[in-house]
């Protein structure tokens, strides 16, 4: 019986690892739980998957059940005798769990893109331990296993291109939240769905293959491909390219991330060739999606960059979904910041939440001087 902790368990992630627990019950066992607050869902939740612990970033003790609370209750989880770690967790609240599971050398299954990116600097050479839960990053793993590293000649990321992929630019600044989060393959969080929509989603995913999988910058490709069938490609020196397909569905990654290196069974609608007919690819449009080739020359100049990005995209997309900037605006203010930010490289943990404080206050400041509320 494998034990699982579910960090984000409310969340898109969290809900669909719970899917599999649910068709695997005589193999998972849910140990723990973790969200943001006590809610509807999650008591829901811990009747039905009964875990010995629950987390919470702030609230009461829950009855029946022994309850972690806060930063403090952060430190006790990571210290936890379970088999493996799922962080669902969205955005840059992601980091401090990742840091001290790293820390305490637990089995790490992550789609936190943020923790992978602002950690990267001072923690890649521990990322080898780490299982990739996105799509794009499983279907990498899985290609890499067909050669060795030194026969790799570059590795392929796609992108579906996101919702506005046909839509001219001069619309941009008219697009709605709600238009931004309707994504046409993916079911995913606020968060990642924006990001996907601004394809600033592509771009974290370059920086954390590069440090996920040790790849120069120079190696690792985007391409649009709209079906969304094929998550990830590796070319390898002698000509030979491998690909990963599925359905586009998250459960896919998670259920290979928990089995590993068994592969189960996964409820999902099979891939059917001849009705797919067709699959294609172009180059991602960098005018119309300038975050995508932004993230990369943030992740090839390394140091405090990829924080400093990471750090104005959330406070970016927060405030596109609060209706208090257009959809246009979010490259303008990620850009502005990281033109009015320098910071030295990180050493520490400590200066990564540093870099952050920092940033904000530029981001925030910025906003000030355009009254912008």
């Amino acid at each position: 019986m494998k034990e699982l902790a579910v960090l984000g368990s409310t969340g898109s992630i969290g809900t669909q690892t719970l899917d599999i627990v649910r068709k695997y019950r005589d193999r998972l066992k849910v140990s723990l739980l973790a969200a943001s607050k006590i809610s509807e869902k999650l008591i829901e939740q811990i009747a039905e998957f009964n875990p010995e612990y629950v987390y919470i970033a702030e609230g009461e003790k829950i009855k029946g059940v022994k309850t972690l609370i806060g930063e403090e209750g952060l430190y006790e989880l990571a210290q936890l005798d379970i088999d493996l770690f799922i962080n669902g967790i969205s955005g840059i609240s992601g980091i401090l769990p990742t840091y001290l599971l790293l820390e305490n050398n637990k089995k790490l299954a992550t789609a936190n893109k943020e923790a992978i990116i602002c950690l990267g600097e001072i923690y890649g050479d521990r990322y080898s331990d780490i299982f990739p839960i996105d799509s794009e990053h499983s279907a990498i793993f899985q290609c890499l296993l067909s050669g060795r590293k030194e026969e790799v000649e570059k590795i392929i990321l796609t992108a579906s291109g996101g919702p506005f992929l046909n839509l001219s630019k001069e619309e941009f600044r008219y697009i709605t939240p709600d238009q931004a989060l309707n994504h046409p393959r993916w079911k995913m969080g606020k968060k990642v769905s924006i990001d996907s929509a601004t394809l600033m989603n592509k771009g974290f995913e370059v920086i954390e293959a590069h440090y996920l999988f040790n790849i120069p910058y120079n190696k690792i490709d985007v391409v649009i491909h709209p079906e969304s069938v094929i998550h990830g490609l590796v070319q390898f020196i002698d000509g030979s390219v491998i690909s990963h397909l599925s359905p586009p569905d998250m459960r896919v990654p998670i259920c290979y991330a928990i089995s590993y290196p068994e592969r189960w069974e996964v409820d999902v609608k099979k891939l059917n060739l001849p009705q797919i007919k067709d699959l294609t690819f172009f180059e991602p449009d960098l005018d119309k999606f300038p975050l995508l080739r932004l993230a990369k020359e943030c992740g090839e100049k390394g140091g405090a960059y990829p924080t400093v990005l990471t750090t104005a995209d959330e406070l970016a997309v927060r405030l596109f979904l609060e209706g208090k900037i257009t959809f246009d605006m979010i490259p303008v203010y990620i850009s502005q910041v990281l033109e009015h930010t320098d910071f030295d490289k990180p050493e520490t943990f400590e200066d990564i939440i540093y870099i952050i404080k920092e940033t904000e206050k530029v981001f925030w400041n910025i906003l000030k001087l355009q009254n912008v509320n």
